[in-house]
Order: C-alpha cells, then sequence, then structure tokens
C-alpha cells in the first residue's frame, strides 16, 4: 500500500548521480586493486539469473596499487575524467516497503538528535556479525552499505568485479555463521553492482540465486546531498587534484564547501526517515540496503556525529571501504543506535586494504 511521506525538497539543482557514475562512489580512493587475472574477471553487466557469479571476458582492474582508485576517473587511467551521470536517469518513487511513518523534517530532526548522541562514541567499525550476534531478541537492524569491489568502469551498469563477488558472498557466509534462520529484506540503488551485491550476500549465506527478491530504492543512489555537480568538479578540480573524495571528507568533516553539498543533518533526517526507513517492511528482523560510498559516508558520519573516520582529505585510505557502512538497530520502543560496520572478511579484505578505523 502506498503512503504518503513528507518531502523535503533538496538544493535548487538536479542533485546528482554525477558523482556516482565514477562512483566517485567509486572511490576506495588510494585502497589498492586487485592484481590482473584471467582467472578473476568482472562480472557480466546482466544480472545472472542462473548463477551469482557468472563471469564475462572482462579482466581485473591494471592500476598500480599506490594509485586511488577513485577520483572521478577510471581506476585504470590516472587522468581520464569520468563523465557524468546525470541524476535525471533516476527519478524519484516511494519506498515500497509498510516500515516506517515519518513525520515533518523538523519532527524528525528533534528525535533523531539524541539517537545521534548517544551513538557519537561509537567510531570504529564493527564487523557486520558480531554486531548481528550482539542483538537484542526483540531488536531489528538495517545495515546501509557501499557495493562491493565493481568492475574497472564506472556506469550505471557496471557489474561487480570478481573480487567483489567474492567480498560479498564471505559476507553472507559470516552473517549465515550468527544467523540462518532470520529472513533478510534485501534493497540496492537502481546501479547494477548494487544489486549484485546484494544477491552475493544473499548467495553467500545459502541462498539459491534464483530464488533472490530484492527492492530498488532510488534515494540510494545519491541521497541528496550533492547541490551543485558543477561546484564538485570545480573545487575537486582546483583544492585537490580533482579528487572529489576530499572535498566530500571537507564538508563532512569541516563544514566546507557549503556551495556544493546541502545541509549535513536535514539530509541526513530525510534520507534515513523518508526513505530508508519507510522501505524496511514491519515483518521483517534484519534488512541489507546496498548503496554507494558517497551516500554511506555522510549518512554514517551525521549518525556517529563524525565519530566515524572517514577523512579523505587527510588519507585516502580512511575513506569509507567496499562493504562498509551503517548500522542502523531499533529496538522495540522505536529508539535507534548507529554503528558504523566493516562487512570485508577473509582472502578479500586485504585486498581492498581493510584498515581498522
Amino acid at each position: 500500500m502506498k503512503k504518503s511521506f513528507i518531502r523535503f525538497a533538496i538544493g535548487a539543482a538536479v542533485a546528482s548521480t554525477m558523482f556516482l557514475a565514477a562512483c566517485g562512489d567509486d572511490g576506495s580512493a588510494g585502497l589498492p586493486v586487485a592484481p590482473a587475472s584471467s582467472a578473476d574477471p568482472a562480472l557480466s553487466s546482466a544480472v545472472p539469473t542462473s548463477s551469482a557469479v557468472t563471469p564475462s571476458q572482462g579482466t581485473d582492474p591494471t592500476s598500480s596499487a599506490t594509485t586511488p582508485a577513485s577520483q572521478g576517473t577510471d581506476p585504470t587511467s590516472s587522468s581520464a575524467t569520468v563523465p557524468p551521470e546525470s541524476s535525471a536517469a533516476t527519478p524519484e518513487s516511494a519506498p515500497s516497503g509498510d516500515g516506517y511513518q515519518a513525520g515533518t523534517l523538523e519532527e524528525e530532526i528533534a528525535k533523531d538528535a539524541p539517537f545521534v548522541e548517544a551513538s557519537s562514541a561509537n567510531g570504529a567499525l564493527t564487523p557486520v556479525a558480531d554486531l548481528l550476534a550482539t542483538l537484542q531478541p526483540t531488536d531489528r537492524v538495517i545495515f546501509v552499505l557501499r557495493h562491493a569491489r565493481r568492475g574497472s568502469s564506472t556506469g550505471k551498469e557496471t557489474p561487480l568485479h570478481m573480487t567483489g563477488v567474492n567480498q560479498a558472498q564471505s559476507l553472507g557466509a559470516a552473517i549465515a555463521a550468527v544467523n540462518v534462520t532470520d529472513p533478510i529484506f534485501y534493497a540496492h540503488s537502481g546501479f547494477v553492482r548494487t544489486e549484485q551485491t546484494a544477491m552475493n550476500i544473499f548467495v553467500g549465506r545459502g541462498g539459491d540465486s534464483t530464488q533472490f527478491t530484492s527492492t530498488t530504492v532510488q534515494k540510494l543512489a545519491g541521497g541528496g546531498y550533492v547541490k551543485s555537480d558543477s561546484l564538485l568538479s570545480l573545487h575537486a578540480e582546483e583544492d585537490f587534484e580533482t579528487n572529489q573524495l576530499k572535498v566530500f571528507a571537507s564538508w563532512m568533516y569541516k563544514g566546507l564547501y557549503t556551495d556544493t553539498f546541502n545541509d549535513l543533518t536535514e539530509t541526513s533526517v530525510a534520507l534515513l526517515t523518508q526513505h530508508i526507513l519507510p522501505a524496511f517492511p514491519k515483518e521483517y528482523r534484519i534488512g541489507i540496503m546496498i548503496s554507494h560510498d558517497m551516500v554511506v559516508a555522510p549518512l554514517t558520519a551525521y549518525c556517529t556525529k563524525q565519530a566515524v573516520d572517514f577523512k579523505a582529505y587527510e588519507n585516502l585510505k580512511q575513506w569509507c571501504g567496499y562493504v562498509q557502512g551503517l548500522a542502523i538497530v531499533i529496538a522495540a520502543d522505536g529508539s535507534r543506535k548507529y554503528f558504523p560496520v566493516n562487512g570485508l572478511y577473509g582472502q578479500y579484505a586485504s585486498v581492498d586494504g581493510l584498515t581498522q578505523k
């Protein structure tokens, strides 16, 4: 059943998936890439229906381990700028779940403030499975995670790299080790790599890929944080040698570039209460929503009162990595706690420079 939610008008211009096309998102900037190997190709851009791991003839990214993987550039090149993707390509749609009923934005900001304050000591990334194991029986949780490692191109149809497939399946196996019974609600943005991440978590937990079902939440492909794509590119070019992640982090932690971004608190609360929480059906205890780093990073910074360290302007390796993000723990009384989480497990964690943040 469709429900009406109070909408917050964010910015004057189209607020973009431009940076998502480069997935500036796909910025595990400064993190090493997997070595080239014909045995570790990118997936086909189409989500497979019979197998979660059907490879194409693509090969691994070939950049060196010290080259940032995303500065608005393709990881195979240190200078080629990826054209932005217009946010007009991802139209708004109402959340499809039957969950949270949002009040006005002002009411939701006031309601969320004590939850954020109570989460302000949560700066370290907790392993996803560890957090699941500590939940109370009446708790519910939504994990909002960046997708796993993608292929070398950066468009909306870009599939996961085979390393990303293994990252996602390793997370699914880790979840199964602590909870194999509760059904999980899966959601993602409209990008192929986010759907494939969700599906491979499902497969890693023991599911059959032909039985995988999920929901698209369009707001996960942007979040509404960017006010001006052109100013984001300009500041990145002038101040950080084209690195948009440093511009993002400077806004998130220092309050700079207010001409480029919308208000962090207002935008995060609108994303939480008008899109993420309403999309999570009441009958589920666990939800996994796969998004992009330029959504996950500012949302996690807001929810932890900047306790999480994604300060890319200090070190690109501190930025939000693949399969990392935010856990929203919802108690029986409706109160919330926020935890930064890490979903990288096993041998494929070190490929993406896992550090203890």
